[in-house]
């Protein structure tokens, strides 16, 4: 069994494009998910949520006010991903989108979030 020089270069372009496609699609899905952390604030007064990674695991702790006296409770929930969507299961499942381009995440049905940015330690004073 020969293979010819052109048909070998084609075989090895295959192999070398789908190594490439499959090593961007790993890197692509893991860091979509780095970029969901931190602290979230809902634009129409939904409780608040923080999202960060614990071991290999990416969580969503959402800030619940309940009871007579309005007492937090946090509810923590797994940010899993099925066939390139991400979502959250509380019972029933909230799908999560991300874009990038606004900084807005968005929880169907709960709405969109902001990024909450955190304030310095040591601001500069102007002078």
């Amino acid at each position: 069994m020969s293979i010819s020089r052109t048909k070998m270069l084609q075989v090895s372009k295959c192999l070398i494009g789908l190594a490439v496609m499959v090593l961007q699609s790993c890197e692509v899905a893991d860091n979509r998910r780095n970029l969901l952390c931190g602290n979230w604030e809902s634009v129409e007064g939904k409780p608040d949520v923080l999202i960060y990674k614990e071991g290999e695991a990416y969580k969503v702790t959402v800030f619940k006010r309940s009871g007579l006296r309005r007492k937090l409770k946090p509810e923590t929930y797994l940010l899993q991903e099925e066939n390139g969507n991400l979502f959250m299961n509380t019972g029933f499942r909230i799908d999560v989108s991300y874009n990038e381009a606004t900084d807005i995440l968005t929880f169907s049905p709960n709405g969109d979030y902001i990024r909450v940015r955190p304030q310095p330690e040591h601001p500069i004073n102007e002078q």
